[in-house]
């Protein structure tokens, strides 16, 4: 983090600056999970004081992107089958709500952003996992996130588009996983396909679209939940 932007920002804006920077290091694993960083390593790492540091970990302790753990410590949360199932389930029970609202009240400026986000995310490939898969793996997650919301930004309901957002950052840890265990040709293939069909429905403003949604989400609930019990069963 910029050292200067840091000692000139108010506490907080300075506070908001280590959420975001913590909360990315959750989502792309820099921060493994099941660790348990000491607070002098944490103060270290994000170059902060102690108050915008409590803040930034207190707002994330209450989002569940960490846990707390013993003397006042943090813990990165591990992942576990019940868990991905359960975010899952909260995530397509709003998301296909908001998709409800979306279609239809949505404008044409919400029809556009659909487009061109499908259009951004077809344009990026699935991440090599033998080269650089982190940083295209980012690359490609911030993508394929704007594609989704940009399906439910027509719904006039904020607040249930904030607590999507959160269910997002909970599947970003999981989606990770089948990107660094999938076959990337056959992954690249489904995954394009069915973006494609939900982009088309959604703008046709297709009721069948809900269901497609629905669909395309339980499969990569289904997908990392077969990688987790997987590695759940293989010998340490």
């Amino acid at each position: 983090m910029n050292d200067t932007l840091l000692a000139s920002a108010p506490s907080r804006t300075l506070s908001g600056q280590i959420y975001d920077a913590i909360k990315q290091d959750i989502l792309r694993g820099a921060l493994v999970p099941g660790s348990a960083p000491l607070t002098r390593e944490l103060l270290e790492r994000y170059n902060c004081g102690i108050s915008p540091l409590r803040e930034a970990l207190a707002r994330l302790v209450g989002e569940d992107l960490l846990a707390a753990s013993d003397h006042r410590g943090v813990r990165v949360p591990l992942p576990s089958v019940a868990d991905v199932k359960d975010v899952y389930r909260i995530r397509i029970a709003l998301e296909r709500e908001a998709l409800a609202l979306a279609i239809a009240q949505g404008d044409d400026a919400w029809e556009a952003s659909i487009l061109g986000a499908g259009h951004l995310l077809e344009k990026t490939p699935i991440p090599d996992a033998s080269r650089n898969h982190g940083v295209a793996a980012e690359a490609w997650e911030a993508r394929h996130r704007a594609f989704h919301m940009s399906l439910i930004t027509g719904a006039p309901a904020p607040r249930l588009l904030r607590l999507i957002g959160q269910m997002v950052d909970h599947t970003e840890r999981y989606r990770l996983l089948r990107l660094k265990s999938a076959d990337r040709a056959s992954l690249s293939r489904s995954v394009v396909d069915e973006h494609r069909e939900l982009k088309e429905a959604v703008v046709a403003r297709d009721r069948a679209c809900l269901d497609l949604l629905a669909a395309h989400l339980q499969r990569t609930c289904d997908i990392v939940v077969a990688i987790l019990q997987t590695s759940e069963s293989s010998p340490q």
